[in-house]
């Protein structure tokens, strides 16, 4: 990180040279160059697919919960839910991972897919990867 501050820096400075003490107007050119781009690129995007890829990540914690598969483990590995919330795991991992609990389970998650379960019933919810026992985790129904 403190390389790309450190180029960055540089490049500021490299530029603000040219355009001082030489004809080279590189901030200039800069300048117009964003101002069309900026102007073309912002008349040409669909808003509304921006809006749904960030709601579809953060859902309503009334409605529903996402746990991630990521590093070999479910992050996070314990929470707490109402009952009738869907919880669903995505699997960020770059392995096939299971879902598995006392009497109900996933299958085989593939990388970049998601299961989702709905608890309609109060309770502990132990789970684990059946692929890799020492992956576990636990959901609280409420």
């Amino acid at each position: 990180m403190k390389k790309i501050l450190f180029l960055i820096i540089v490049l500021i400075v490299a530029a603000w040279t040219l355009q001082t003490y030489t004809s080279f107007k590189a901030l200039d050119l800069a300048k117009s160059y964003w101002q069309k781009i900026d102007a073309q690129y912002l008349r040409n995007i669909d808003w509304s697919k921006l809006t749904s890829f960030f709601s579809e990540k953060t859902p309503d914690p009334e409605k529903q919960l996402n746990i991630f598969i990521r590093d070999n483990g479910f992050i996070p590995n314990l929470n707490a839910v109402k009952t009738g919330i869907k919880v669903t795991w995505f699997n960020e991992d770059s392995k096939t991972h299971t879902v598995t609990g006392e009497s109900w389970g996933s299958g085989e998650i593939a990388p970049g897919k998601a299961w989702s379960k709905t608890f309609d019933t109060a309770g502990d919810y132990e789970y684990h990867c059946s692929s890799h026992p020492s992956m576990t985790g636990e959901i609280v129904v409420k």
